[in-house]
């Protein structure tokens, strides 16, 4: 109903286990390490529980990760596990170089339900392009760990989903890192379109055709997440965006206020009477000013 005030509290959240990754991808906030972006943070268990408990009546879905790897968290199985516990799907996204049977292992017993691996390229020449210090050998050993670990303990569970990010270099390597990922038997294969600047992609979705060859750019023009989803940083920061990374952007914290206090707090407020009514008013602030979905109202 596109309402301003909301009685309702989220039913999705996406908190960030951590915003340090082993990796330095230029297209990353956390990569690249830009100046403006919230200071390095570890999640821990006792923290999750913290920022959860507030609204695990309401939540149906979690999304663990962001702007860094989740598995460099020690805590993350823990954090997985609570939230399953509770009635919770858990989605990961990972470059998975940083991975072992033990944790394969520790990953079925939480009860993940859904990992994604950020694999673009079909060969360490290509691969490493983007994901600098990645070793792509290690990362299909480490699916094939996993895969069989799965199996061997008889669960679905965790469903796994290679993503590949499209750059130019990376285009002709695609059927190629299909055929690999179906060899290795991953679930599912997903193409995206990659961009090293992230701020351009605000608003935007753009995605590959497999049936055609192409790629598909639309542009969004409302903003769901205003309504349904809760994004916080490990220390209580509330963002309202996923692509959300500068101090300048937090729209409150868990630690100061509940989150019923923030979810109906002069920022969300003005944001979804901009986004809902399709009405520009002045002092439209970050992050929602740089997002596309503003151009198109």
């Amino acid at each position: 109903m596109r309402k301003v005030f909301l009685k309702s509290l989220p039913v999705k959240v996406m908190i960030e286990p951590c915003n340090i990754c082993n990796l330095k991808c230029e297209g990353c906030i956390t990569g690249i390490k830009h100046p403006e972006a919230i200071k390095p943070l570890m999640l821990n268990f006792d923290q999750f529980r913290r920022i959860f408990d507030p609204v695990k009546e309401y939540v149906f879905s979690i999304s663990l990760y962001n702007w860094g790897e989740p598995f460099l968290n020690e805590d993350i199985f823990s954090i997985v596990n609570y939230a399953v516990s509770n009635r919770c799907a858990v989605t990961l996204h990972s470059n998975f170089n940083v991975f072992n049977e033990g944790m394969a292992e520790k990953a079925i017993l939480s009860r993940l339900t859904h990992i994604y691996l950020s694999i673009d390229g079909a060969t360490q020449e290509t691969y490493e392009k983007y994901r600098k210090g990645g070793d792509l050998s290690r990362v299909l050993k480490n699916i094939e760990i996993l895969v069989n670990k799965r199996k061997e303990m008889k669960s679905i569970f965790p469903i796994v989903t290679w993503k590949y990010l499209i750059f130019p270099h990376n285009f002709r390597e695609i059927e190629m890192a299909r055929r690999r990922s179906k060899e290795i038997n991953v679930d599912g294969f997903e193409v995206f379109f990659g961009n090293l600047d992230n701020i351009a992609t605000f608003g935007s979705e753009t995605r590959y055709d497999p049936a055609t060859g192409k790629i598909v750019t639309y542009h969004k023009h409302f903003c769901d997440s205003l309504w349904d989803t809760l994004i916080m940083y490990p220390d209580g920061s509330v963002i309202p965006c996923c692509q959300s990374f500068r101090k300048i952007d937090i729209f409150g914290n868990s630690n100061a206020h509940s989150i019923r206090e923030i979810w109906n707090n002069d920022d969300y407020s003005k944001m979804r009477s901009i986004i809902g009514r399709r009405r520009i008013e002045k002092g439209i602030r970050t992050p929602c000013r740089d997002c596309k979905i503003i151009e198109h109202l």
